[in-house]
């Protein structure tokens, strides 16, 4: 598990669609803390998260709202002051006792340590040709060779691969 650091508390109010939110929380989502203490648009907050993690959020909120209680979701905030940061949002939808939910409240970390960068496309070429090297070999000892003249060729096709990368580098 991703070594975490608090940051801080935060509210959405479901029907008025307002975050309030503490200065660290504040602070990493590039909101003034006088408003965020007081109040701002979910719409606001959303400006933070990276773009690629919105869908992923909104999926974990409509999780909670529909009657998962729990609320966790893990997402990139672009911060002026931080720069991009990886963070975890839990908490816990309420509800009237009718069941319909009235807010999402929780808190925020920060688990950059969990999350690497994207490795670039030679390594990953390198590691599956690793692995197919291995599966070629491993389909070699079989009675049939269909699956080892198919992986042969998609080892022939990530050689093209490769070229095609040192021939741009």
């Amino acid at each position: 598990m991703a070594a975490q650091d608090f940051l801080g508390v935060w509210t959405w109010n479901v029907a008025t669609r307002i975050v309030v939110a503490c200065s660290d929380v504040c602070h990493y989502a590039d909101i003034p803390v006088e408003a965020g203490i007081h109040g701002v648009s979910s719409e606001r907050f959303r400006a933070a998260i990276h773009p690629d993690d919105h869908d992923e959020l909104t999926r974990r909120v409509d999780q909670a709202l529909r009657g998962e209680d729990l609320f966790n979701a893990e997402y990139r905030l672009i911060s002026r002051a931080y720069g991009t940061v990886w963070v975890r949002s839990t908490g816990r939808c309420f509800r009237e006792p009718d069941g319909r939910p009235t807010h999402i409240s929780g808190y925020l970390s920060r688990i950059d340590a969990g999350h690497t960068a994207k490795p670039d496309d030679e390594t990953v070429i390198a590691d599956v040709v690793e692995h197919l090297m291995q599966a070629r070999e491993a389909a070699e000892r079989l009675s049939t060779p269909v699956l080892f003249k198919l992986i042969s060729a998609v080892l022939l096709e990530a050689g093209y691969q490769i070229a095609a990368l040192l021939r741009r580098n």
